[in-house]
């Protein structure tokens, strides 16, 4: 018989003495673990030419043992025979561990025989002639109750492999003696070469430090590596929970690892993308306000804040209508019911037009606005308003009306005029994509109020026409006489559009308002007709002006039809 060297792996102190006794009589050098764990540790310094293991061990069980030793090419030497009380009960499982031979615990003389025997065939070479039997069985009976164990035992292996978090048990000085699938993946380890490898020595010089002055002195109570600090292994960003354990024989940790990767970067580039629509939103020359259903504001850039002279606290949170846009350009109050800016937040429809806006030191400006609703999943959620101050452009018509560019007798633009800002307007109408409309005026009969009641009762009934629609349409429209008794409004404010039959109904109002004077020399009646400049099909302004001009003329016709023109020829 040739002497070998020969590891005894069982946690049963008893089998394991009379294991080593009696190999040792046998002339054999003999090592003893009381696990796989232990028995890896021999492992790194010693080759033994037999390794004689139990299955059921803590720690490393006898099964993982045998899977890292024939994953470890400078093993594959080594004979491996399974010493266990379990193989009758796991016969199928146990004969696809790699290992040579499996040995049934039983009466110990008949064990010695059954050594014997194993060994005289490593001896000759013949040892592949016991491959798949079970030594020792024959007058031994399967027990019920340890099947039933074992199921347990696979049924939790996997579970624990299944879990989407990485599970690793360790000792208290950091040998690993359990891994799970997902703790496999995050450490970039096979488990054979991470089994019995230091826990803490797969981690970088600050954080290895970290963990051992965590883990120095562990009580019962979860230590936590949270997201606000996690840690690195592999590469990975990881969150890791550990809880202290021990049984009846032992002290260890469970350390639950969450990889944090992933979600780390796409916080990191949901930040990126924060500070970089920050930085558009604090370049950009416009007025921007973010509101929530109850118009309160919930951010608020740059440019809003300086036009409104107010600092970011004094809006964050406060009712926007409320603050800057509360009261009329008369200084009467203004309803947040009417407010077109808060109604795109109840109905979901952008709204976009010209209102008056109040800074925090009591002065007005003029602006025009979009409010566009937030929605998501057709659940309206708040409004983006934007909002530019065009008191420039409301300076520009000014310095228009003062130039050659008004109409003498009215004041309004004349032709020229209306026909260099209309031009401007349509410019801009497309820019932003937005409609225009237009109302052609005409002043009926006048050629009969200057023949029959002179040409200064015609000029004073083409003023009082001119301040009529001074005084129905908005400031922020453009009045024009472009003819003896031809007047053209554009309205630049979007909250015209659907609204022609209340623009029309506003005007015959207040005409018939003036016309309940009783000591007038004259009924005023004008013939009116509407054209829509419509940014998808554009044309030019005097097309726009050709169109309503055709609409005037028929209600002109009609009005003429059922002799409602006001005057007896």
């Amino acid at each position: 018989m040739k002497i070998k060297t020969i590891l005894v792996v069982d946690n049963h102190p008893v089998i394991l003495k009379l294991l080593v006794d009696f190999l040792k009589k046998q002339g054999h050098e003999v090592l003893i673990a009381e696990d796989g764990l232990a028995a890896l540790q021999v492992l790194k310094k010693v080759r033994p030419d037999i390794i004689f293991t139990d299955l059921v061990m803590p720690n490393i069980n006898g099964e993982k043992l045998c899977q890292v030793i024939r994953n470890r090419p400078e093993l594959k030497h080594t004979h491996i025979i399974i010493y266990s009380s379990t193989v009758l009960e796991d016969e199928t499982d146990i004969l696809n561990l790699g290992a040579d031979v499996c040995l049934a615990k039983g009466p110990f003389k008949t064990t010695g025989e059954h050594i014997l025997r194993i060994i005289e065939h490593i001896d000759n070479g013949t040892i592949h002639e016991l491959k798949g039997k079970i030594l020792g069985g024959d007058d031994l009976f399967k027990r019920h109750i340890t099947s039933e164990l074992l199921f347990a035992r696979r049924h939790y292996e996997t579970i624990f492999n299944s879990m989407p978090e990485g599970v690793m048990e360790f000792t208290l000085d950091g040998n690993i003696f359990h891994a799970n699938t997902a703790a496999l993946a995050l450490s970039g380890l096979k488990e054979d070469n991470l089994l019995g490898t230091n826990f803490f020595e797969l981690f970088s010089g600050k954080h290895r430090e970290c963990l051992r002055t965590l883990l120095h002195n562990p009580d019962q109570a979860p230590m936590i590596i949270n997201e606000t600090a996690p840690i690195q292994l592999n590469g990975k960003m990881l969150s890791i929970h550990f809880l202290p354990c021990r049984d009846a024989t032992h002290a260890f940790i469970i350390a639950i690892m969450r990889d944090l990767t992933e979600k780390i970067a796409t916080t990191r580039e949901l930040e990126l993308l924060r500070h970089q629509q920050e930085r558009i939103l604090n370049a950009v020359g416009e007025g921007i306000f973010g509101l929530d259903t109850q118009n309160r504001v919930t951010f608020v850039n740059p440019a809003a804040l300086t036009m409104l002279g107010y600092e970011q606290q004094e809006l964050v949170g406060n009712n926007l209508h409320e603050l800057i846009h509360c009261y009329k350009p008369d200084g009467k109050a203004y309803p947040q019911t009417k407010c077109p800016i808060y109604k795109a937040i109840q109905d979901g429809i952008v709204r976009q037009g010209t209102e008056i806006f109040w800074r925090k030191s009591g002065t007005s400006f003029p602006v025009r606005y979009t409010s566009t609703p937030i929605m998501e999943e057709y659940e309206i959620l708040g409004a983006v308003v934007t909002f530019a101050d065009i008191t420039e452009r409301i300076k520009m018509e000014e310095k228009l009306r003062e130039s050659a560019m008004t109409d003498e007798l009215t004041t309004l633009f004349n032709r020229r005029g209306f026909m260099t800002l209309a031009d401007k307007l349509l410019k801009i109408t497309v820019r932003d994509k937005t409609d225009l409309l237009l109302v052609y005026v005409d002043f009926d009969n006048l050629k009969w109020i200057n023949d029959t009641l002179g040409h200064t009762v015609g000029d004073q009934a083409l003023v009082e026409a001119a301040t009529l629609l001074g005084d129905t349409f908005r400031l922020a429209d453009v009045v024009a006489r472009i003819g003896g008794d031809e007047f053209v409004i554009l309205c630049t404010d979007n909250s015209a559009l659907g609204n022609e039959e209340t623009i029309l109904a506003r005007l015959n109002e207040n005409i018939e308002k003036t016309n309940i004077i009783s000591t007038r020399q004259y009924p005023l009646s004008l013939s009116v007709g509407v054209g829509r400049y419509e940014h998808l099909a554009p044309c030019s302004i005097d097309e726009l002006i050709r169109r309503a001009d055709q609409a005037m003329y028929k209600n002109k016709e009609e009005k003429k039809s059922r002799h409602q023109d006001g005057y007896k020829l």
